[in-house]
């Protein structure tokens, strides 16, 4: 199968450079949207990093009951956080309306969960407290079904009292210090479990045993979180390969499948 790149119109938010892996059809039933990883600021990552495992998702879908995208967005230091997150909530805002897409599926790597789990802390502000995007992620989690994160970050606090080198990356992002990251599990679990309740969103946490850049502590603290406030969440733990091996691995991508049909 070849990949297309569907060339809308440039912007700032690099929405032109959305990947459509599988099309939608009237046969659609679910959207995959998958946001790249990268450390808020590596070039080498991006929406391309998904192909395989679309491709293998691609091969189990003999109902062409599945569409797949993935979208970019602007890296550090060129902007900050949360500026980034910002171009991801603008640009599957945009993908969702122009596809009319339904039943989403959201599937991140790396920063890519981190993404996943801000758009999942919007309710920390009330309404009346809210910006555009903000207001546009509340409308986006109505269609969300599912969440995949996969060997995300979640504690920056955590991040660093583990790898302290990390602050490499995480100052191009956050350039004022990671007080300034609003989504630390232990103060915004309580929104998070409000908001998948609400929506009845499927939370799943993956992570691979052999991942080298991140231990299982982002992963067990962020289930700590979730059983200190008894919401429910799957959790996919195996030999999945290194941490940029994840994205590209055959079983996640059945585990991904065989969870949304």
């Amino acid at each position: 199968m070849s990949s297309t790149i569907w060339a809308i119109s440039p912007d700032t938010t690099l929405y032109n450079k959305t990947l459509t892996f599988q099309e939608v059809s009237e046969s659609t039933r679910e959207t995959v949207i998958y946001i790249h990883g990268g450390a808020w600021n590596d070039p080498d990552n991006t929406p391309n990093d998904f192909n395989h495992l679309a491709n293998v998702i691609k091969s189990m879908d003999v109902e062409s009951s599945i569409c797949q995208y993935s979208i970019e967005y602007r890296l550090s230091p060129e902007i900050i956080n949360p500026v980034n997150l910002y171009d991801v909530v603008e640009n599957i805002t945009r993908l969702v309306e122009e596809k009319g897409l339904t039943n989403l599926n959201m599937v991140g790597h790396s920063v890519g969960a981190t993404f996943i789990w801000q758009m999942l802390s919007v309710l920390k502000d009330t309404r009346e407290e809210m910006n555009k995007v903000q207001l546009q992620t509340l409308k986006l989690l109505q269609a969300v079904k599912r969440v995949f994160l996969l060997d995300g970050i979640y504690s920056l606090k955590e991040l660093l009292e583990e790898y302290p080198q990390y602050n490499s990356f995480t100052k191009l992002a956050f350039p004022e210090g990671i007080q300034s990251y609003e989504e630390e599990p232990l103060r915004v679990m309580s929104y998070v479990r409000k908001a998948l309740s609400h929506h009845d969103i499927d939370m799943h946490m993956v992570h691979s045993y052999r991942d080298e850049l991140l231990s299982l502590r982002q992963t067990n603290s962020l289930i700590s979180c979730f059983q200190n406030h008894q919401a429910k969440f799957k959790l996919y733990l195996d030999d999945l390969g290194s941490h940029n091996d994840v994205y590209k691995n055959d079983k996640v991508a059945k585990y991904i499948f065989d969870n949304i049909c």
